[in-house]
C-alpha cells in the first residue's frame, strides 16, 4: 500500500473565524494567560479588524466566548458552511441567529479577500514546510494498530493568526482537522517557523487525531472498556486530580504512550526522551514509561500476527500493567 499523507492546507472559513476572533477580547485574554509574541500576520489582522469590534459577527462570537463555547465548536460550525456563500444547513442550537450572514458581511466589509491576497507570502512558507514534514511520515499506518483503519482524511492546517496559543481539533465532513499556531518563543519574541520544530507538529496532529479517533474506538468497544474501568489505574495523585475519571486517565496515558512510540520510531530517541520527561515531570504521568513499554510489546506482537487489533489485546492490559509496576517498584 502506498504511503498515505496528511493533507496540509489552509481554508478561508478558518481564516475568517480567526479574523473575527482577532476583533474579540480573545487576543488580550490569551496574553493574560501566557505572555507570548504573535506572528506579524496576526498583528496585521488585529489592526485591520479593530474598527469592527461592534460588528454583529464579532459580538456574537464574544458572547459565545463568554459562555465558554469551545473554539473547536465554532470552527467546526464554520467548516459546515459553504464557501464563499457561507450558506448554512441545519446547525446546532447554540449558534446565534443569522451568524452565517453576519460572518459573510464581516468578510466583505473588512475586505479580507484582498488582505489575504496581500499577505499570501506569510502563508506559503508554513504550507511548504509542513507538507515537507508530513511527507516524511505515514500517520494512517501508524495509528491503525491502535484505532483500526482510519477512513477519514487527516488534515493539518497552519494558523498564523488567532488563536496564537491553542491548537484546535474536530471532525467534520469525513475529515479530521488539526489546526496549529506556530511554535511559541520566549516572552515577547515572535513565534518560531514551523520548520524549526517538526516534532511539535507531529505531536499536535497525533494529539488531536487520537482524541477523536480513540473516543470513537472506546465507544465501539464499550463492553471491553467498561470491564477495564472496574479497576483503578495506578496513577500519581496529581495526575488523578487533573484527570478525575478512569476514561480520562486511560485516554491520557494511551495518547501519550502512542505519541512517545511514534517519536521514538519516526523522529529520534532524543525527541522521544524529551517528551517522556515532560509527561512525567509536568503532567505527572509517572507510570507512562511502563505503559509505553506495554504498548511497544503489543506493537511487536501485532506485527507478528498474534493480535488482529488493539481491542483483542486490551483485556491483557491490567495484568501487564501490574507486572511493569511491580518491576518498577523493585
Amino acid at each position: 500500500m502506498d504511503k498515505q499523507q496528511v493533507a496540509v492546507r489552509i481554508d478561508d472559513r478558518v481564516r475568517l473565524m480567526s479574523a473575527v476572533l482577532a476583533a474579540t477580547n480573545y487576543p488580550d485574554k490569551s496574553q493574560d494567560r501566557k505572555k507570548h509574541g504573535t506572528h506579524s500576520h496576526a498583528r496585521a489582522t488585529r489592526k485591520l479588524v479593530a474598527e469592527y469590534n461592534h460588528h454583529p459577527a464579532v459580538t456574537a462570537m464574544q458572547v459565545l466566548l463568554d459562555q465558554n463555547i469551545p473554539l473547536a465548536s465554532m470552527y467546526s460550525y464554520a467548516m459546515r458552511l459553504t464557501w464563499p456563500g457561507l450558506v448554512a444547513d441545519e446547525m446546532p442550537r447554540w449558534v446565534p441567529p443569522r451568524w452565517h450572514e453576519h460572518l459573510k458581511h464581516f468578510y466583505e466589509v473588512a475586505q479580507l479577500g484582498k488582505f489575504w491576497t496581500d499577505e499570501d507570502t506569510h502563508w506559503q512558507a508554513p504550507l511548504r514546510h509542513l507538507r515537507e514534514a508530513f511527507n516524511k511520515v505515514d500517520l494512517y499506518a501508524y495509528l491503525e494498530p491502535f484505532v483500526g483503519q482510519v477512513v477519514e482524511t487527516l488534515v493539518f492546517m497552519p494558523n498564523i493568526c488567532y488563536p496564537s496559543d491553542q491548537n484546535i481539533g474536530f471532525r467534520v465532513g469525513g475529515e479530521l482537522i488539526a489546526i496549529m499556531p506556530p511554535p511559541m518563543a520566549w516572552g515577547d519574541s515572535p513565534p518560531w517557523p514551523y520548520k524549526d520544530d517538526e516534532a511539535l507538529a507531529y505531536r499536535t496532529a497525533l494529539t488531536e487525531y487520537i482524541n477523536i479517533l480513540f473516543s470513537s474506538y472506546m465507544q465501539q468497544h464499550s463492553e471491553i472498556m467498561a470491564a477495564l474501568a472496574e479497576k483503578p489505574l495506578p496513577v500519581d495523585d496529581k495526575y488523578a486530580a487533573a484527570h478525575p475519571t478512569w476514561h480520562e486517565q486511560f485516554t491520557g496515558l494511551f495518547r501519550a504512550a502512542v505519541i512517545y512510540l511514534f517519536l521514538e520510531d519516526s523522529v529520534s530517541s532524543l525527541e522521544a526522551k524529551s517528551y517522556m520527561q515532560y509527561q512525567q515531570k509536568v503532567e505527572n504521568a509517572t507510570i507512562l514509561p511502563g505503559v509505553a513499554s506495554i504498548f511497544r510489546r503489543y506493537l511487536d506482537e501485532y506485527k507478528a500476527g498474534r493480535y488482529k487489533d488493539f481491542a483483542e489485546y486490551l483485556p491483557n492490559f491490567p495484568k501487564h500493567l501490574r507486572v511493569v509496576k511491580t518491576i518498577a517498584a523493585l
